[in-house]
């Protein structure tokens, strides 16, 4: 009897001292908006911009909306207007890859970068204006 009433006190003084954080709503396989895409080209390289969004409904990822540009010729993502995003085209044969990356924080002070990538065809310049990415993976650092 006294085992039971010493485990039920460090019970209730461990839950009373130990909090975990709120469970992390994850938004892979959700999207986010891209419109008024625009690229051009020249024998050097091509340039892109976009406007992207999100509300973020059920998830834990924070409501977003700002513009992106770029040019394929650089190595790294670039940072948007929102530097918490940043974007990447990569050019192909007849096809283009967008990259889109999002840093957040959650209330815990997890940092979490969600990324996505869209691929489409690009002929003669014949490219959508808009589109979704799908969020296709979540890497959280503490």
């Amino acid at each position: 009897m006294k085992t039971s009433a010493i485990l039920f006190h460090l019970s209730s003084l461990l839950s009373a001292t130990v909090a975990l954080p709120p469970p992390f709503r994850s938004p892979v396989g959700t999207e986010w908006s891209i419109y008024n895409y625009t690229e051009g080209c020249s024998p050097a390289g091509c340039e892109y911009g976009f406007n992207i969004a999100w509300v973020s409904s059920p998830t834990n990822e924070p409501d977003f909306s700002t513009y992106c540009q770029g040019s394929d010729l650089a190595t790294d993502l670039q940072p948007c207007q929102d530097s918490a995003i940043s974007s990447m085209e990569i050019s192909g044969f007849q096809n283009v890859t967008l990259a889109v990356q999002h840093f957040f924080q959650t209330s815990d002070g997890v940092g979490h970068y969600v990324v996505g990538n869209h691929t489409f065809e690009d002929v003669d310049g014949n490219y959508p204006s808009a589109f979704c990415i799908k969020q296709g993976e979540v890497r959280t650092v503490a």
